[in-house]
């Protein structure tokens, strides 16, 4: 693990508050850098083997992270990113000649000036700088979580403070990211996750009824795994629990389960279903 920082007095608080954790299992080594993450990560990912499996937690904008470099990253085999990105203080730069140097640096270029967002306001605007960031990301899946400001905060109200972005390559660890984050949904709805399109938030509980009249109408007549199932569906704010529950009430009525893997009522895997 490396936890890198460029301002000597947060590695300091880091290193202390990590002291109660040690010492660290055998197969763990932690290593706290102070360094420009910009130089930093560059040599790191010359040192590091092609097919380690890597996470990165990346704050592009507070710690700048060019998008290029981020792209480099995701090149890599087996590599996950979850990227911090504080839409509040970006959304007040957009428009402030002093901050120009910081979101060039943050894109690679300067195209972000010439872009729609930039003539918008809102909640319009927010969307679409989000898709343009999204757009400049080479990733097969990405996945936006919304951190809206809470009721501690002093300003913000249900406005958004910042997005986590979770970008991969790999089906299997943009499914195991939804059953991660799940149960962070809270009542405040100061954390949520939307489809692309369903517009069903995690932090609003998904109704099952929602995702059976999605699997009705989308895969009427075919005949798929239940991990294939939840692969092809894999942008939809739904969990492997949820489709389990709905598989299991549409049994003999809308679908048929053939069971290879699975003993009686139970579903998973290569259990085949076959819609009607």
């Amino acid at each position: 693990m490396y936890l890198i920082d460029d301002d000597p007095k947060q590695v300091e608080r880091l290193e202390a508050s990590l002291n109660h954790l040690q010492p660290y299992p055998g197969n763990l080594a932690v290593n706290v850098r102070c360094a420009d993450s910009r130089s930093y990560i560059s040599t790191l990912l010359e040192s590091l083997r092609i097919l380690a499996p890597s996470f990165f937690l990346i704050d592009p904008y507070g710690h700048p992270l060019p998008l290029p470099v981020i792209n480099r990253i995701l090149q890599r085999n087996r590599t996950e990113v979850l990227i911090n990105l504080m839409w509040f203080r970006i959304n007040m730069d957009l428009g402030n000649p002093a901050a120009e140097t910081r979101l060039n640096e943050l894109f690679g270029d300067g195209d972000w000036r010439s872009q729609p967002f930039m003539q918008l306001h809102g909640i319009s605007r927010e969307k679409a700088f989000l898709e343009y960031f999204r757009s400049r990301l080479v990733c097969s899946f990405l996945l936006p979580f919304k951190i809206r400001y809470d009721i501690e905060d002093s300003q913000g109200g249900s406005r958004t403070k910042y997005y986590l972005l979770h970008a991969s390559n790999h089906v299997k660890a943009v499914l195991l990211m939804k059953q991660v984050m799940w149960p962070l949904g809270d009542e405040e709805g100061t954390f949520d996750y939307s489809g692309e399109s369903q517009g069903v938030l995690i932090s609003e509980t998904p109704t099952q009824q929602e995702l059976q009249e999605i699997l009705l109408r989308d895969f009427r007549g075919q005949e798929l795994s239940f991990d294939e199932l939840r692969e092809k569906t894999w942008s939809l704010p739904f969990v492997e629990k949820h489709y389990r529950a709905v598989c299991a009430a549409l049994e003999g009525k809308e679908l048929t389960i053939t069971r290879i893997v699975s003993k009686r009522t139970g579903i998973q895997g290569r259990d085949r279903i076959r819609f009607r």
